[in-house]
């Protein structure tokens, strides 16, 4: 099996994950968590309020491509990650999706929240997608008040220094 240990390649000039990275292009809410290898900030598009998108700081057009840290350090940042986002919104589940088909491509997830009962007519799985494709994308006063609240969950899990399971 290859692995490359090059240097992390060049940021895309045309890549607003590569823009958000270096700071060129701010989103509403700001920086919600990072560390060496990944960053989380709320979604810009249409996934609803709270949908949040962790990327590599690299740019990486493909998932083998990670580097042995970016693959090593995924996990945990997703589990930390998606247990901020339970405890800040009380969503039911958390969402884990990567649709990287717009170019230029660059490793992304979408975490999007779930909530219990009639909230989105109840809608799951697919079916919720296409539901909130179709609304409007959340106003920015929204996405900073939500990632704020992430922001210090993830800030309160970090500092206990692991996750702790029920």
């Amino acid at each position: 099996m290859h692995h490359s240990h090059s240097p992390a390649p060049a940021p895309v000039a045309n890549c607003l994950a590569c823009q958000i990275v270096n700071g060129s292009r701010t989103v509403p809410g700001g920086i919600i968590a990072e560390n060496a290898w990944w960053l989380a900030d709320h979604c810009i598009g249409k996934h609803g309020a709270g949908a949040i998108v962790i990327k590599t700081r690299a740019h990486r057009e493909n998932f083998w491509e990670l580097s042995p840290n970016e693959a090593a350090s995924l996990g945990p940042f997703l589990q930390q990650m998606t247990q901020a986002m339970q405890m800040a919104l009380g969503a039911e589940r958390i969402y884990i999706n990567s649709w990287v088909d717009q170019p230029p491509y660059h490793i992304h997830f979408v975490l999007q929240p779930r909530f219990a009962g009639k909230t989105e007519l109840g809608l799951q799985g697919l079916e919720l997608q296409i539901f909130r494709s179709l609304q409007n994308p959340p106003d920015a006063q929204t996405v900073i008040d939500i990632a704020d609240k992430i922001r210090a969950a993830y800030e309160a899990i970090a500092h206990q220094g692991s996750i702790t399971t029920h």
